[in-house]
């Protein structure tokens, strides 16, 4: 880390600044409803919760255009903006992002018409809530055959997929903005199957895929920006496949013009290229065993602390899109301590499976989850090791003293009080599982596994009134002594749990 920082940064706030969002001329663009601002409860593409509720769990046969509307935009919309003489990065959307950036661009193929929309592939703009048509026509075969997509019988409503533009945070970080993409695809993945569980309809996740083939079905060049995930979404089961009689696109080389305005030399984040380049397959990988991706879980002599079944009552996925912030540009979490419930609700469901293609079901994400308790309710201050199951649990981790990481994370990062927090949560993924095991591509698919369960508890502790702050300030061997790890694990998120005090900061949520 210390190295890619010492290779300099861009400068920002000029006119040579990528635009916030990507912005097509001259292709047919169609101004979606505005989304509904109810949609279900944040907790339905977790397994344990839909147990837990089998009668009203919720079901969709195919998209129309309000579904199309909310799916989109509750996935990666703007939600509020920031008004005032300091608002530097004034765009906020539903999922976090440094500085604002946002590299994450969205696209959705359509495999059959959704109310007025024909069948096709889109890119989502979330400044004016459109979406631009970039192909029009069903799914093409060989993008399902590359992406490994495609249920049996045909039950694909859409491909949704998050691919990272790179200059739009490289212009700034460089070579580190491969990271940042990596962990913004991850959160915006795992915000999209919390969407489209609460919609009706289900997801798989698709992070081995022949890049070149879903880079041209979106008409892009694969080094200025390249797809990272593609969500296989599908409807209930039953009835006639939903592109039935629809002709697919061609999949001719597409290459849409967008404005430009950053003409800084890509020279200067030469290695992010050529690590993306070195990640690059040529089509889906084989069924994995995940088991390795785990440390043991070390063994306590204090009793785990249950974090119990999912909470009563409902938890909207919108409203807590709306409100899920990151604590402000400083963050000074409240005094008070955080009831036990608020942190076992956003904890809870963290680790729980996702449908994905490294296994042939859903799967645990590669994931560990370690919290730093400092001011919680009922709840002994000290670290904890987050046990998913069945029954999720904090377990305890006795004579582990988190008082000189908290310090270093203040120092690192002065923009938010660690010392004042409720809770700090670990993300760490084991790096020599995935450099073993999927090769190149390991690298950004763990962080895009971590960021999954970090807009997870982004999201989950909205609901419960709670900020999370997301900092890749820390010095990592400190948190691995802290956490008792060995040098293969790496931290990949460090999430800073607290509630937001008021400040002069305004930041109006949007309204469609």
């Amino acid at each position: 880390m210390r190295e890619l920082f010492a290779e300099g940064q861009g400068a920002e706030g000029g006119d040579g600044d990528p635009l916030p969002v990507k912005t097509y001329r001259g292709l047919p663009r169609h101004v979606l409803s505005p989304p509904a601002r109810r949609i279900g409860d944040a907790r339905w593409s977790f397994e344990g919760f839909r147990r837990s509720r089998p009668d009203g769990v919720p079901g969709r046969a195919a998209l129309d255009e309000p579904a199309v509307s909310a799916l989109t935009h509750h996935t990666y919309g703007l939600a509020r903006i920031e008004l005032g003489p300091h608002a530097s990065w004034p765009y906020h959307r539903v999922v976090p992002s440094a500085r604002c950036f946002h590299p994450v661009e969205l696209y959705l193929w359509l495999a059959a018409p959704a109310g007025e929309l024909p069948a096709g592939c889109y890119h989502f703009d979330p400044a004016h809530h459109a979406l631009t048509r970039l192909r029009t026509g069903g799914i093409p075969a060989a993008l399902h055959a590359a992406a490994g997509t495609g249920r049996a019988g045909g039950g694909t409503l859409a491909l949704l997929v998050a691919a990272v533009h790179f200059r739009k945070t490289a212009f700034r970080y460089r070579d580190y903005a491969y990271r940042l993409g990596a962990q913004e695809a991850g959160m915006t993945v795992g915000n999209a199957l919390m969407v489209a569980a609460a919609l009706g309809l289900e997801g798989r996740v698709h992070q081995r895929f022949g890049d070149a083939v879903v880079d041209r079905a979106l008409g892009l060049d694969g080094t200025e920006e390249t797809a990272f995930a593609v969500v296989d979404l599908y409807g209930a089961a039953g009835g006639p496949p939903p592109g039935a009689g629809v002709p697919e696109a061609p999949l001719g080389v597409i290459r849409p013009e967008y404005v430009r305005t950053c003409h800084a030399d890509a020279a200067a984040w030469s290695g992010l290229t050529a690590l993306d380049r070195a990640a690059r397959l040529s089509g889906p990988g084989a069924v994995l065993d995940t088991s390795a991706f785990h440390a043991p879980q070390a063994a306590s002599e204090a009793a785990a602390l249950p974090l119990g079944g999912a909470a009563p009552g409902r938890r909207e996925l919108a409203e807590a899109l709306r409100a899920r912030d990151s604590g402000g540009r400083m963050f000074l979490p409240a005094d008070a301590a955080l009831p036990a419930a608020a942190l076992a609700g956003p904890l809870r469901h963290a680790l729980e499976p996702v449908p994905s293609d490294h296994t042939g079901g859903p799967r645990r994400p590669l994931v560990d989850c370690h919290v730093l308790v400092r001011n919680v309710a009922g709840v002994r201050a000290g670290l904890y090791g987050l046990d998913p199951g069945p029954a999720p649990s904090l377990v305890p981790l006795p004579h582990r003293d988190g008082s000189a990481v908290v310090a270093m994370v203040c120092d690192r990062t002065p923009s938010v009080n660690a010392a004042k927090a409720n809770a700090l949560v670990f993300l760490t993924v084991d790096r020599e599982a995935g450099d073993r095991v999927l090769g190149p591509r390991g690298y950004r698919i763990l962080h895009q596994e971590a960021g999954v369960v970090a807009q997870r508890i982004s999201v989950l502790a909205a609901a419960e009134g709670v900020s999370a702050r997301i900092t890749n300030g820390y010095d990592d061997r400190m948190v691995r002594e802290l956490l008792g790890a060995g040098p293969e694990r790496v931290t990949v998120f460090v999430l800073v749990l607290g509630r937001r005090r008021p400040t002069a900061q305004y930041e109006p949520p949007l309204t469609w």
